[in-house]
C-alpha cells in the first residue's frame, strides 16, 4: 500500500485561505490592522498585475498609465452622470485596456531598456492631457464628492464596503484571490508556458509554434485591465482624484519592488512581498521615519537584488524542500 504524501504548497495554501478569511472574525486585530491588511491584498492584486506582463519578459515602468486612466475613467463617470460604482469600476478598467492596445500598437518591438523608458515616458501623455484639459476633467484642481463604494444588503443587514474596514478587507482579499488564480495559470496552463517561453527566449518559442506577438498581448491586456480595475476602486475609496494621486512614480514602482521581494518567477511571489512589505511599512517604518519611510521600499530593492536575487519566496522554497 502506497503511503500518501502531504503537497506542502497546497498546505501551505489551504493554511493561508483559512487564516486570511478567519482572521477577521475572531476580534483579535484592531480596525487599523483590518485596514493595513486590506490595502495589502489591494497592492499585492496591483503587483500580480504588473508581473503578469513581467513574466514575458518584459519590464514596465508605466503601469501608473493604467492605473491612473481607471481612475480618472470611474471618476468621470461618477462625477458627470452619477452612475453606479459597480459600472464606473468597469469601465474604468476599460478605458486602461484601451491604453493597453495603444502601448502594444507602438511598443510590440521594444525590448529590454528601450521598452522600459518608452512605458515610463508613457505615463506622462495621459497625466499632461488631463491636468490641462480643464473643460472635462477639472484639470490640476481634482475632482471631488466622488461616491463611496456601494452598500451590501444581506439578511437585514446593510454593510459599507467604503467605510466598513473589514468588509473592505474581505471585497480586496477576494479580488487578489481573483488576480491570483489568473497569475497562477501563467505558471500551470499551457498559455504560461508559452509565456515563459517567449520569456526565455523568443526566437525559440516562436520556432516551437507559439505566437508570440499574441501571446505577449494577451498578457498585456490582462495586466492593464486588472491594475486600471485597481486604480477605478481608487476615488471611490479617497473621494477624490487628482493627476498627480494617480499617475505617480510610486504606483509604477511599487508593484515592480512587491514582486522582486516576493519572487517574480513564482505564483505567489507578488502576493508575499505586499503582506511582508507593506504592513511593515505602514505598521513600523511609517512611524519610525514619518516623511523618509517610502526610501525603505529602494532599500528593499537593494538588499534583495544582492541577497536573495530570485525573491524571498524562492529561497523560502528551497529551505522548505531541504527541510
Amino acid at each position: 500500500m502506497m503511503k500518501k504524501t502531504v503537497n506542502p504548497p497546497v498546505l501551505l495554501g489551504t493554511a493561508f485561505l483559512l487564516f486570511f478569511s478567519l482572521w477577521p472574525l475572531t476580534g483579535v486585530g484592531t480596525d487599523l490592522h483590518c485596514r493595513v491588511l486590506g490595502f495589502a491584498f489591494y497592492y499585492g492584486a496591483l503587483a500580480l498585475a504588473w508581473n503578469l506582463l513581467a513574466l514575458t519578459g518584459v519590464i514596465s515602468l508605466g503601469h501608473a498609465a493604467f492605473f491612473g486612466l481607471g481612475a480618472y475613467g470611474s471618476a468621470l463617470l461618477d462625477h458627470y452622470w452619477k452612475l453606479s460604482p459597480c459600472i464606473t469600476i468597469l469601465a474604468g478598467g476599460g478605458l486602461g485596456t484601451v491604453y493597453g492596445i495603444l502601448w502594444h500598437l507602438v511598443f510590440k518591438k521594444l525590448r529590454g531598456a528601450p521598452f522600459a523608458l518608452a512605458t515610463l515616458a508613457s505615463v506622462e501623455v495621459p497625466k499632461i492631457l488631463i491636468d490641462n484639459w480643464d473643460g472635462l476633467t477639472l484639470g490640476s484642481r481634482g475632482i471631488t464628492g466622488i461616491s463611496d463604494l456601494p452598500s451590501l444588503q444581506w439578511a437585514g443587514l446593510s454593510v459599507l464596503l467604503g467605510r466598513d474596514p473589514r468588509a473592505l478587507y474581505y471585497l480586496f482579499f477576494a479580488r487578489m484571490l481573483t488576480v491570483g488564480w489568473v497569475h497562477r495559470r501563467a505558471f500551470r496552463s499551457r498559455w504560461g508556458w508559452a509565456i515563459r517561453s517567449i520569456r526565455e527566449d523568443e526566437t525559440a518559442a516562436a520556432s516551437l509554434g507559439v505566437n508570440v506577438v499574441r501571446t505577449r498581448f494577451q498578457a498585456l491586456l490582462l495586466s492593464a485591465f486588472f491594475t486600471a480595475l485597481c486604480g477605478a476602486i481608487y476615488p471611490h475609496l479617497l473621494g477624490l482624484v487628482e493627476p498627480p494621486l494617480v499617475f505617480s512614480l510610486h504606483l509604477s514602482a511599487l508593484p515592480l519592488v512587491l514582486s522582486i521581494f516576493g519572487g517574480r518567477h513564482q505564483p505567489y511571489g507578488p502576493i508575499l512581498g505586499a503582506l511582508v512589505l507593506y504592513p511593515l511599512d505602514q505598521l513600523l517604518f511609517h512611524s519610525l521615519l514619518p516623511v523618509g519611510h517610502d526610501a525603505v521600499y529602494g532599500l528593499v530593492v537593494i538588499l534583495t537584488l544582492l541577497f536573495f536575487p530570485q525573491g524571498i519566496g524562492a529561497w523560502l522554497q528551497t529551505r522548505l524542500r531541504s527541510a
